[in-house]
C-alpha cells in the first residue's frame, strides 16, 4: 500500500511539472515509483520518453540514470532544476522540466524552451508540509469542487454531503487548496492543471478503494436501474461497441448481474465500484450528446478512460478533453 502511494504521489508530482508547459501527455508503463514511460504530444508530433521524478535533481543523479541504456530518451522532472543542471543536461542532449514550468523539449520539429521562471511552491504540501491534496479522501473533495463548481460558494455541510467526506476534512481541503492557489476567494483558478493533477493521481490513489464487484459478460445485454450510473468507454456515445463496462452503484444488487447473464472470471470486462459522491440536490449535471444518459459525471469517464491506459479509449479522453468536454 505504501509502494501504490508513493507511486500516486510521483504520479501527481509529473503531472503537476508537465502541465505547465503547452502540450499534451499520458504517463504510461511504470518501471520503478520514481520512472515511467511518457507520451508527449505537440502539433501533430508525439515523442516516448523514459520520465524520472528526482526529488532533488542533479547532474550526478542524473548521470547514474543516463548510464541505463534504453531506446526511449530521458526526461527529468523535479520541483526545481536549477541554471548550472540545466545547462548539464541541454549540454548532453536530455530534456526536462520543474514545477516553475521551466522546461526544454526537443523532439521532430518540435521546440519548447522555457527559461527564468522562478521556484514555486508544490501545490501539494500545506504550508505545515503535512497535508497531501491527493490523498483519496481529499480527492473527493476537489472531484466535488471539479464536477460542480458552484459548491465554491456553498455551504461546507453540502459539499461534504456530496463529496462523501466529514466537515472537517472538507475543510482542511478547501484550506490546502486556497494555500496552493486553486482557490481564490470563492472561485476555482488553475481548473486544467487541477485536472491533470487529479486525473493522473486518480488511478493509483482513488480508483483502488472504489473497486467492489468484477464480472465477464456482455455490456450491451443489460439495463441500469435508477440510480446506477456507467462510465469508462460505455458511457462514451462515440464509441461504437463498447467491450467494458463501468458502474457505479450505491448498493449494488447480485441479481442484475444474474439477470444480465454476468459471471465470475479470471478476465473480467465488467467492474462494479463505489458511487462515492451524491449529486447536489437540484443539481444534477447537464446532458451532452457526448455522454450516455445514465453516464457518470464527466470528469470520472475521462478519468476512466485514462486509467484503462488503452490506446482506443486513451485517444478518445484526449479528445474529450480538446474539445472542452471535461
Amino acid at each position: 500500500m505504501q509502494d501504490r502511494t508513493q507511486r500516486a504521489e510521483v504520479e501527481a508530482a509529473m503531472s503537476r511539472a508537465l502541465s505547465r508547459l503547452p502540450i499534451e501527455f499520458e504517463i504510461r508503463d511504470w518501471a520503478s515509483d520514481e520512472l515511467a514511460q511518457v507520451e508527449i504530444r505537440r502539433s501533430g508530433e508525439t515523442a516516448t520518453y523514459r520520465a524520472a521524478w528526482l526529488p532533488h535533481p542533479t547532474w550526478s543523479e542524473v548521470s547514474k540514470l543516463a548510464r541505463h541504456g534504453s531506446d526511449e530518451p530521458l526526461l527529468v522532472l523535479g520541483p526545481r532544476i536549477n541554471i548550472r543542471t540545466a545547462e548539464s543536461l541541454h549540454d548532453a542532449g536530455i530534456d526536462y522540466a520543474d514545477l516553475a514550468g521551466n522546461a526544454h523539449l526537443a523532439f521532430g520539429p518540435v521546440l519548447i524552451d522555457i527559461q527564468g521562471r522562478k521556484h514555486v511552491t508544490e501545490p501539494t504540501q500545506h504550508s505545515g508540509g503535512q497535508t497531501n491534496l491527493f490523498s483519496t479522501r481529499r480527492m473527493q473533495v476537489v472531484f466535488a469542487l471539479l464536477a460542480w463548481p458552484h459548491l465554491t460558494d456553498a455551504p461546507v455541510r453540502m459539499l461534504a454531503k456530496t463529496a462523501g467526506t466529514s466537515l472537517g476534512l472538507t475543510q482542511s481541503t478547501l484550506s490546502t487548496m486556497r494555500d496552493s492557489g486553486y482557490l481564490i476567494g470563492k472561485s476555482l483558478h488553475r481548473r486544467p492543471e487541477l485536472v491533470d493533477i487529479w486525473t493522473a493521481a486518480y488511478r493509483l490513489s482513488l480508483l483502488p478503494k472504489l473497486r467492489l464487484h468484477s464480472f465477464e459478460g456482455d455490456p450491451a445485454r443489460w439495463s441500469p436501474r435508477p440510480g446506477y450510473l456507467i462510465s469508462g468507454e460505455s458511457a462514451v456515445t462515440r464509441i461504437r461497441n463498447p467491450q467494458t463496462l463501468t458502474v457505479y452503484v450505491d448498493d449494488f444488487d447480485f441479481a442484475v448481474g444474474a439477470h444480465s447473464g454476468w459471471r465470475r472470471s479470471a478476465e473480467p470486462n465488467i467492474e462494479v465500484r463505489r458511487k462515492f459522491w451524491t449529486t447536489p440536490l437540484g443539481q444534477p449535471l447537464p446532458g451532452a450528446p457526448e455522454f450516455a444518459p445514465t453516464a457518470a459525471p464527466p470528469l470520472l469517464v475521462y478519468a476512466d478512460l485514462l486509467a484503462t491506459q488503452e490506446p482506443r479509449q486513451t485517444e478518445v479522453a484526449a479528445a474529450l478533453r480538446q474539445e472542452h468536454r471535461v
